[in-house]
């Protein structure tokens, strides 16, 4: 089922458990090698609640669809609530204390925004189930949903947040997106229908590095973030049936699951050594819905359609279709190639979602995009900022990076549309993380050393997997369009507060790194912003510590020694010291 759904897609919300075989133990999610090396800092930042009420924090605004076992609900963050734990002792007296030095250094974008305009969406999809209705194998695809979305990070994955539990109810509040589904837009012209795909095959290529088999996906799966942007991005949902895998079991995935379509390929009994048939099955899936979109044809005109399914299947089994009908006239030689090559009964000899990428038909569409002048110089001014923001987020303070990466899991569309887009030029393979051989090559134009980049990478690098996340990336570029509000400050807070004790504490950061993170390295980062040496932080001392990391960048970036500006911007360290005491009054 969906999480990131909106009005307009309400009929399509499915809460009836699928026909589908149970997954035996051998069969559920196992992790990978590529996952097995990340902090568990990326697995957190889905936070458990239990025994919380939701409604406690949220406030309904509308249903988006309901079915026999439970609703969706689009709700909005209660006021007052935000911040959580952050505002538990003397709620206000922090506010004004956050002073951002890197404010005297905007760009032209942030001078004429209004600073008093959030850019944060405040709105989220509520997904309840009632417990009483559903039997445990429905459960268990719920909870292995969420396990798979905390192990993937792409620009076009769906994100979940929080997981609500109580006897009664599961509650999961995800990522809302209002512009409906690919049916919402469709018929597509030829370089909207290249770009969805090059989106959604980078997509699938992330999945497929980080082992993971989708088995849903379908154009209900598949929902543009915004409803107003004509130019929204999509992100994939629904990851209820997929599997984490690992080459080498010895099982073999029997499940009958998914949806039935007049072109999908029939044989969804898999082999681990063929693997690869579930990940070109996706798509050869939405090759055929792109046969059927990029030429506009009715729902009649499917590339398999027939008057019988058993007359459709045998189509499927032949896989026989044509470009010769007179819509296909004016569609480029290219795309039909790009179709062709994917369009394929053999498994082995489809493209990869991999090797899709570098389909001409995508990179040529890719290019056009951004080959207009004002495009180019855009580009080249925000990777000038990008490299700023980089520079001064690698020498800020472990803790302060990490909570920058909580800050950036929650971020809304509209706050990182630049940031998204200067990691897409980062990211030449398309695949949702940038290597270190793709951040040396955007950063060579700067002149670092080799020690240089390295460091800097590794800054980045927060999960310590030797590659740079999305989130990461945001992370290091959030403050691009000014300075972080304080309620986001706050939500991190509360997140990295798992007592919600109303400090974080040498518990709260062994539960939110795992305990592999060794005991020094833990009272090291507790030191980076105890102030008042209590041995725990406040949401006092986490403001401080943004406040002194922003100065120092701030000081470094115009040339001033690491002190000597930094009592004359934002709140002075003696106002900090005494808002403190106050505190601890």
């Amino acid at each position: 089922m969906g999480g990131c759904l909106s009005a307009e897609n309400a009929a399509i919300v499915r809460f009836s458990p699928r026909m589908a075989i149970p997954a035996t133990k051998a069969e559920c999610c196992v992790t990978s090698p590529a996952t097995s090396s990340r902090s568990e800092l990326t697995s957190h930042m889905i936070r458990e609640r239990k025994h919380h009420n939701v409604w406690d924090y949220y406030q309904l605004i509308r249903l988006l669809g309901e079915g026999s076992i439970g609703e969706v609900n689009l709700v909005r963050r209660k006021k007052g609530t935000e911040g959580g734990s952050a505002y538990q002792t003397k709620k206000g007296f922090v506010h004004h204390l956050f002073g951002c030095c890197s404010r005297m250094i905007l760009n032209d974008v942030e001078r004429n925004a209004s600073p008093s305009v959030s850019m944060h969406s405040e709105e989220y999809a509520l997904k309840c189930i009632q417990l009483r209705l559903v039997q445990k194998s429905y459960l268990d695809e719920l909870r292995n949903e969420i396990e798979v979305l905390r192990s993937l990070d792409h620009p076009n994955i769906v994100k979940a947040y929080e997981v609500y539990e109580t006897p009664r109810n599961i509650y999961v509040l995800m990522e809302y997106c209002s512009g409906g589904d690919l049916y919402a837009r469709a018929p597509y012209t030829e370089n909207a229908a290249a770009s969805l795909m090059a989106q959604l095959a980078s997509a699938i290529a992330h999945m497929h590095k980080h082992n993971v088999v989708h088995r849903d996906l379908k154009c209900e799966n598949i929902m543009f973030e915004s409803k107003e942007d004509p130019m929204a991005r999509i992100k994939v949902l629904d990851f209820g049936l997929s599997k984490k895998f690992l080459p080498g079991m010895s099982k073999v995935m029997t499940e009958g699951v998914g949806t039935v379509r007049d072109y999908v390929h029939d044989d969804m009994s898999l082999t681990i050594k063929t693997f690869i048939s579930d990940q070109t099955l996706r798509l050869f899936y939405f090759t055929s819905a792109l046969y059927n979109g990029t030429a506009g044809l009715s729902s009649q005109k499917k590339p398999f359609a027939s008057k019988t399914r058993s007359q459709t299947k045998a189509k499927i089994m032949k896989c026989k279709y044509s470009f010769d009908t007179e819509e296909w006239k004016s569609i480029s030689a290219l795309a039909k190639d790009f179709i062709a090559s994917l369009l394929v009964f053999e498994p082995t000899d489809r493209l990869s979602a991999k090797q899709a990428l570098e389909h001409s038909w995508l990179k040529n569409n890719a290019a056009a995009e951004s080959e207009t002048s004002a495009e180019f110089k855009r580009q080249i001014s925000l990777m000038n900022h990008v490299h700023d923001r980089i520079l001064g987020y690698s020498s800020m303070s472990e803790l302060r990076r990490i909570a920058s990466v909580v800050v950036a899991h929650k971020s809304s569309a509209a706050e990182i549309l630049d940031i998204r887009k200067a990691f897409e030029n980062f990211d030449k393979e398309k695949d949702g993380v940038i290597t270190i051989d793709e951040f040396k090559a955007a950063f060579s134009q700067f002149n670092y050393t080799e020690e240089e980049m390295n460091k800097m990478f590794s800054n980045l690098d927060v999960n310590g997997c030797n590659e740079i996340t999305y989130t990461e990336f945001i992370a290091a570029t959030l403050d691009l369009h000014g300075r972080i509000e304080e309620k986001r400050l706050a939500e991190a807070f509360d997140l990295m507060d798992d007592d919600d004790s109303g400090y974080i504490s040498k518990e709260d950061l062994i539960k939110l790194l795992g305990k592999s993170v060794s005991t020094d390295r833990i009272d090291a980062l507790i030191q980076q912003a105890d102030f008042d040496g209590d041995g725990r932080i406040s949401f006092a001392d986490f403001l401080e510590m943004f406040r002194v990391d922003n100065c120092k960048c701030a000081n470094e970036s115009m040339g001033l020694g690491s002190s000597s500006q930094s009592a004359s911007i934002g709140t002075s360290t003696s106002e900090v010291n005494g808002l403190l005491e106050m505190n601890r009054s």
